[in-house]
């Protein structure tokens, strides 16, 4: 993440200067994801677009660039803001400019009709609803509310950062790193079958690896139960891959990096851990 800001359209605009100083003052890492400022082919692209978009957002874009703020999962984040707006076509025709997302709803403007003002629109369970009268009204509220969201304790955990693993979260970490696995198929019930080794010299509970569907659309992490596989052993499982959500098919598994201190809340292995030591 950078921490060094260009002025906006050469204004030396102070705008989003709450969300730098927060970005700034959390010592959590990948809490808050920003690539920006935009370098000058990102900048060049943005000033010289001619697209209708609010001139917050691009305001936003080029301090910023693309970001992902209010982290709250393993690879999930409440708000997300994309340095390239999406356009799209809705049934009715209507053209849209996707801008982001906030949780699961969709983010986006219209092209204005008679006015030079940009409502925001979010769109969820096929229901659109108007959100805020322009970008930076919707981003500053948006934010608020995701702050609020966790709570006086864990944002004040959040602003001082995480604690360094205990000893026995480091020897978690190097159990869970004993463990293979693959895909060996699909089954009739559409859960993918794994195949599970434990090579290493005690068990875990649990196995956190990662889910995505191939076309991206979905990116987060199940929780594989290893618990009855002993030293030594290699066991078949039959775990649900979102298959509500997505076709089995479509569904990719893959291994996660070794946890950060900042990662303990994704990563179950650790559940057994908790109260020990603290």
């Amino acid at each position: 993440m950078k921490c060094e800001y260009n002025t906006i359209l050469g204004t030396g605009s102070n705008m989003f200067e709450w969300l730098e100083q927060e970005i700034s003052t959390i010592k959590t890492p990948k809490f808050h994801l920003v690539d920006g400022p935009a370098d000058p082919k990102l900048e060049e692209a943005v000033t010289k677009s001619g697209l209708p978009l609010p001139k917050t957002y691009m305001e936003f874009v080029l301090k910023f660039g693309n970001a992902k703020l209010y982290r709250r999962s393993q690879n999930g984040y409440r708000i997300g803001i994309f340095a390239g707006p999406r356009e799209a076509v809705l049934n009715d025709g209507t053209r849209i400019y996707h801008l982001g997302f906030h949780d699961g709803a969709t983010v986006y403007v219209k092209p204005p009709s008679g006015s030079f003002t940009f409502p925001i629109f979010e769109f969820e369970l096929d229901e659109e609803e108007k959100a805020a009268d322009d970008f930076e009204a919707w981003l500053t509220a948006s934010c608020a509310r995701a702050r609020k969201s966790y709570g006086k304790t864990k944002w004040a955990e959040i602003l001082r950062g995480p604690k360094p693993f205990t000893q026995d979260e480091q020897n978690v970490i190097e159990a869970r790193r004993q463990f293979s696995w693959r895909v060996v198929g699909i089954d009739a019930e559409r859960n993918h079958i794994f195949e599970v080794t434990n090579a290493g010299n005690r068990m875990l509970p649990v196995l956190t690896i990662g889910l995505r569907s191939k076309d991206k659309q979905l990116n987060g992490a199940i929780r594989l139960k290893v618990g009855n596989i002993n030293p030594g052993q290699t066991a078949m499982l039959h775990a649900d891959c979102y298959k509500d959500l997505k076709p089995a098919d479509e569904m990719e598994a893959f291994e996660l990096p070794d946890p950060q201190p900042e990662d303990r809340d994704y990563y179950h292995e650790f559940d057994l851990c908790k109260g020990i030591g603290s």
